[in-house]
């Protein structure tokens, strides 16, 4: 897991990542932590972050159908499939709603294509900061 070193961890910042797929699982995006440096009386910590994801869309610049797969492999090592084997047809795109799913720091977006298939994934979603915090029980 990548770890960014900033005074601010981010809210709501507008990402998106574009990437080529091919038959391999590869990683689109992974989820940093942030370390914040001591500031005043706070001690350096870490804050983790949250990726609120709002869409896939997954082209095909070919001339045949092509297929694609997403998954979201969690900070338990545990691969969580989103999406198995879905269908694009030639010179066309398909747009996956993921309706502001939740990835947390250290879990990362993985896809594929079929076998001798390449595709090209735009990846849209909001990184926000979320506090750890821990419940104080009586």
């Amino acid at each position: 897991m990548s770890v960014i070193r900033t005074p601010r961890p981010p809210l709501n910042l507008f990402e998106a990542v574009r990437a080529e797929i091919g038959p391999a699982w590869a990683p689109i995006y992974e989820v940093p932590s942030y370390l914040i440096p001591a500031n005043g009386p706070s001690p350096e910590r870490s804050i983790g972050a949250a990726v609120i994801m709002t869409g896939l869309l997954v082209s095909n610049t070919g001339f045949a159908d092509i297929s694609f797969s997403a998954r979201i492999v969690g900070r338990d090592g545990i691969n969580y499939p989103v999406l198995l084997e879905a269908t694009v047809p030639p010179n066309d795109f398909a747009l996956i709603g993921l309706d502001r799913q939740v990835m947390l720091s250290g879990e990362a977006l993985e896809m594929r294509a079929g076998d001798a298939q390449s595709a090209v994934v735009h990846f849209t979603f909001i990184l926000n900061q979320r506090e750890e915090f821990e419940v104080i029980t009586p």
